[in-house]
């Protein structure tokens, strides 16, 4: 990027600086929003009873003793559901103005931003004892996810709605955005450990900064040094993704880090007067927009790999932006949104989720493909497929195990068929000291133990980035899909010689079948096939295994004589605290030898 350029463009737009967002001030300054829009009357039938709620309860307190639990026990949960609560207040609070107009919601934007800003630091706890020791004494000045995201949100507010808040709430927002973000940001001593990382965290924390910078700085000369760190930032972002565009984070991180680069992105483009636009200038970009597509099972189904929620549906702001940008974008489903505010509350997606809204485009680009993609360095393979009335869906990874929020997965596997998620990946557990330390894999949805692999005498696969799969072959045809691995590498065991796992699966008859292949240079190795699913298998008999979902059945199958069949129930903390129970089915071997071969088929009956 010229630089020369970019403080031009800023100096040339900056008599517009009052003009930026103009598609949300155009909103505001009709005063309601009327509209027949199904996808806008969700939306706001969420908000309404949210606004409802906060109008009838104060906002909650942030004690010392619950900001303390993190150091003290590890755990997160009960202070940042305050500190999310007074953020999901204010998105909601803003969104419900774009349709009610601001006067009826003047007072209780004005009280929540106050309590923001009395706020003894921005910065969550368990980010600011992790990554920045140098801030005590000062936290309010450290910067984590959720201080930029905060600075940006109030920025944002103040911004569209200065002319109807009280002067003083707009002016004290504007200070604390200061002395908190920007000017700590600003310093020539102090560079965070975020600003040349490849992951979300780039994105949402400059991405944010930037936006900020932009509304609260018309002076471009000021504006100009910022930007040129952020984008830096944004550039380091996207070297985190493979070559085809993949998010190894999973797509709940996709649209996290992402979104921020597309919001970060379109602000600037306005405020550069359209010469600066870093969507339609980066290959790289437009192939990370495409990898929701790569993503999607069915419905709202996805293959959540990492800490990843099993479902998710179609973030309708950030996704009609794509669709205007690129031509070949599309969607699975409309149906399923995701909340609009979200249990962060993040300010930036809700407000552009009504703003951005073009129905029409969604409607036009609604539907994906039966079709199975393979992404090289990723190394996953995504599988659609309709066999006679039913959907079948696959999804199977190799990679390494230092993947950006890590699962020990080498080899593992989804399989869903008509919306039944058989066989299982857990997903994000509840975010923890522990979750994040040394204790990470000893939890079962980061462990092997908590995915559909081999153990070898009862050890599972080991963390670290030389722990990797090697892709052997990958078929994609009409009839089926092969992908074949070498998992040796997972698993830190001198024994083993080679371990060999196949993935078949028919597309005309609607079964997956895995073969694994195992060489010892000893013999005396116990294997067992571990299979992670949320329905309670039944053993048929010696051979056969049976799992129910609602009304509808599929059968696991092997040869009972080499492998005997046993099933655990263990307990899954999910990332929102709740308590899930999930089956373990385990085939282990009958007798050991130094070349043992398995043969799992699934499917119907």
């Amino acid at each position: 990027m010229n630089h020369r350029n970019l403080l031009k463009a800023l100096q040339e737009a900056e008599s517009n600086h009052g003009q930026l967002f103009q598609e949300a001030k155009q909103i505001i300054h009709r005063g309601h929003l009327h509209t027949d829009s199904a996808i806008l009357s969700t939306i706001y039938n969420e908000v309404t009873p949210l606004v409802q709620e906060f109008a009838a309860r104060p906002i909650a307190a942030l004690p010392f003793t619950e900001y303390d639990l993190y150091r003290a026990k590890g755990s997160r949960i009960e202070f940042e559901a305050s500190y999310f609560d007074r953020r999901r207040r204010l998105a909601a609070l803003v969104v419900a103005s774009l349709k009610d107009g601001v006067h009826t919601y003047r007072s209780d934007i004005e009280n929540t931003i106050w309590a923001i800003c009395d706020e003894y630091t921005w910065c969550l706890p368990a980010h600011l004892m992790n990554h920045d020791a140098a801030t005590q004494g000062e936290e309010y000045k450290h910067i984590d996810l959720f201080a930029s995201e905060t600075a940006h949100a109030l920025s944002e507010t103040c911004f569209l709605l200065r002319d109807q808040l009280d002067g003083q709430v707009v002016r004290r927002a504007e200070r604390e955005i200061m002395r908190r973000v920007l000017e700590p940001y600003m310093s020539v001593k102090r560079a965070y450990w975020w600003e040349t990382c490849d992951i979300n965290w780039s994105a949402v924390c400059a991405g944010s900064i930037g936006m900020t910078a932009i509304y609260t700085l018309p002076d471009s000369k000021m504006l100009f040094p910022i930007l040129q760190r952020v984008i830096s930032s944004m550039d380091c972002f996207l070297e985190g993704f493979s070559e085809e565009g993949a998010c190894l984070e999973g797509l709940g991180y996709w649209y996290y880090g992402f979104g921020y680069y597309v919001y970060f992105s379109e602000l600037l483009k306005q405020r550069t007067g359209g010469q600066f636009d870093l969507l339609q200038t980066s290959e790289k970009a437009r192939k990370v927009a495409q990898f929701p597509q790569s993503c999607f099972l069915q419905g709202n189904h996805i293959a959540n790999f990492s800490d990843c929620s099993r479902q998710n549906g179609i973030q309708v702001g950030i996704f009609s932006r794509l669709c205007e940008q690129f031509a070949d974008i599309r969607i699975p489903t409309l149906e399923n949104q995701p909340p609009t505010v979200d249990h962060c509350g993040r300010f930036a997606g809700a407000v552009r989720n009504v703003v951005w809204l073009n129905e029409a485009l969604l409607g036009e680009r609604e539907g994906l493909a039966q079709r199975t993609d393979f992404l090289p360095e990723a190394q996953w393979m995504v599988s659609r497929s309709q066999v006679g009335s039913k959907l079948i869906s696959f999804a199977a990874k190799g990679g390494h195990n230092d993947e950006p929020h890590n699962h020990n997965d080498l080899g593992h596997f989804i399989w869903v068929v008509d919306g039944v998620r058989w066989f299982e990946d857990l997903g994000a557990g509840l975010y923890t000291k522990q979750y994040f330390g040394e204790e990470r894999y000893n939890i079962l949805c980061n462990s092997s133990a908590g995915h559909s692999v081999p153990m070898l005498n009862g050890h599972h696969q080991v963390e670290g980035v030389h722990h990797r799969a090697q892709v052997l072959d990958v078929e994609r045809a009409m009839a089926y899909d092969r992908l074949t691995l070498e998992l040796r590498g997972a698993y830190e065991m001198p024994a083993l010689q080679g371990l060999e796992r196949e993935f078949y699966v028919d597309k005309m008859q609607g079964t997956l079948t895995l073969t694994d292949e195992f060489v010892f240079n000893e013999t005396g190795v116990t294997v067992t096939e571990r299979f992670v699913t949320q329905h309670k298998p039944v053993l048929v008999r010696s051979g056969e295994i049976r799992l129910e979902a609602h009304a509808n059945e599929q059968f696991v199958r092997y040869d009972g004589e080499q492998w005997s069949a046993s099933i655990h129930e263990a307990e899954h903390f999910n990332h929102e605290g709740h308590t899930e129970t999930v089956y373990l089915i385990d085939l282990t071997a009958t007798a050991q030898a130094t070349e043992m071969r398995v043969v799992v088929t699934i499917g119907p009956q």
